[in-house]
């Protein structure tokens, strides 16, 4: 499903215009990226969870040119699916 294809199914469903579907639909995200990247986690009733993690660097040898790098560490992004979701997913 792409970006404009859920926009529009939500503005059927609650019968909003688009417009005021994108804007909410930003406001929500940039509301998201905002917390997480504070280092907060984003709990979204019936949807999940997300949470920043820290990866520590570590070293690996790239076998080309037969030496040894350093990876740096880095932020990433964890998400973890509510049991409502996880349930209605695998319902048969």
């Amino acid at each position: 499903m792409t970006n404009k294809e859920f926009l529009e199914k939500v503005s059927r469903k609650t019968n909003i215009e688009m417009d005021k579907v994108k804007d909410l639909s930003s406001s929500l995200a940039s509301a998201v990226l905002e917390a997480i990247a504070q280092g907060n986690s984003v709990t979204i009733q019936g949807f999940g969870s997300f949470e920043p993690r820290e990866k520590a660097s570590r070293r690996i040898y790239n076998p080309t040119t037969k030496t040894y790098l350093v990876v740096p560490s880095k932020t990433t992004l964890s998400y973890k699916m509510s049991a409502a979701l996880k349930t209605q997913l695998n319902k048969q």
